[in-house]
């Protein structure tokens, strides 16, 4: 089996362990739920048994679809060349966010409600229709089980609701007084970063076609490691400067809040480095580089920059931005999880 399979299986597997992760963890930030008078009962609902509910149907239909979600991660991996892995990197940072935030706390109570009625059907059918030996007695057991799996989740849906809308109001004001600055700020200083890194891929990418041309064997290798540690420590430098001094439960972050400097002077940086490689390609009719990734790619970089620079305290634009990032981080999922075959591929 190839490194690249092997890491798309791994992908798979980091996936199925991430989930109750998440789940457990969310539980944490949600106002204990307390639908019973014992509070043991309590503490075993809210901290156990609800993430439990929350993480199976997650578990379950990976495990189901392990192998088509490993060729997918193949599929963007190897195969859709218009946005480089490292925008993808960035694009996957913004969908990551905004599924742990806003979809995946208020999609799950339903999807395991969905999950648990097409099991109870199947363990109706297993038991009570003579899979197993039939009779009214394996009927009934049958009957009993598939309304458990139905019922409990819708129980656990019910009680969740109204306490995570709670959490939802308090995300909702936070994310407009602070942490949408914060987030933007992330993805500002991710943009940035990889903008800088951009120009020196290019150089190699003509330094190998000068190679082609010269000598017909390309000589000049890619340091993409060394590129990346050093958008990487860009990164790190611009995070630093930009960000407001984050509270946490371990103290204070103390970052400087210099934000000023992207506005007035390294964002303009950036969208000049954007717009000179675009001319640079167009006027040399570059088509087989993708150091700045396709159209829809460059629209949204130019976007991340651009509204920095003219409308830093727009709301809703900002929050619209980084919903198009996640929307087009999904798009890219969903025609690759369409094309992966459902079989096991070496």
């Amino acid at each position: 089996m190839s490194p690249d399979w092997l890491m798309s299986r791994l992908t798979v597997v980091l996936l199925a362990i991430a989930g109750p992760i998440y789940f457990f963890l969310l539980m944490l930030f949600i106002p204990q739920m307390m639908p019973f008078a014992d509070p043991f009962f309590n503490l075993l609902f809210h901290y156990l048994a609800a993430p439990i509910v929350f993480s199976l149907p997650w578990v379950g239909t990976i495990y189901y679809q392990r192998y088509r979600l490993a060729n997918t991660a193949h599929i963007m991996d190897e195969t859709i060349t218009a946005v480089p892995l490292r925008w993808r990197m960035f694009y996957g940072a913004n969908a990551l966010f905004v599924l742990m935030l806003f979809v995946l706390p208020m999609a799950t109570p339903v999807i395991a409600i969905v999950e648990g009625l097409a099991v109870a059907v199947h363990v109706f059918r297993l038991v009570g229709l003579g899979k197993l030996g039939g009779g009214k007695p394996a009927a009934f057991l049958g009957i009993i089980v598939a309304l458990a799996l139905i019922i409990f989740p819708a129980f656990v849906m019910f009680v969740f609701i109204p306490g995570y809308m709670v959490v939802w109001n308090t995300i909702l004001q936070t994310w407009t007084d602070f942490w949408l600055d914060v987030t933007y700020g992330v993805a500002q200083c991710l943009v940035n970063a990889l903008s800088f890194g951009a120009p020196v891929y290019f150089i190699y990418y003509g330094a190998q076609e000068y190679d082609k041309g010269l000598y017909g064997e390309v000589y000049t290798k890619t340091p993409t490691i060394w590129i990346r540690l050093g958008e990487l420590i860009l990164f790190s430098i611009f995070l630093v400067i930009y960000l407001p001094p984050i509270p946490t439960p371990l103290g204070v972050i103390p970052f400087l809040d210099l934000s000023v400097l992207f506005q007035n002077y390294i964002n303009w940086i950036s969208l000049g480095i954007v717009s000179i490689m675009v001319l640079v390609k167009v006027v040399l009719r570059v088509k087989r580089d993708s150091t700045m990734g396709g159209a829809t790619n460059i629209i949204v970089i130019g976007l991340f920059l651009a509204v920095e620079l003219f409308n830093r305290t727009d709301f809703f634009l900002k929050t619209s931005i980084i919903l198009l990032a996640f929307i087009v981080y999904a798009a890219l999922a969903i025609v690759s999880y369409l094309r992966a075959s459902s079989r096991e591929l070496y």
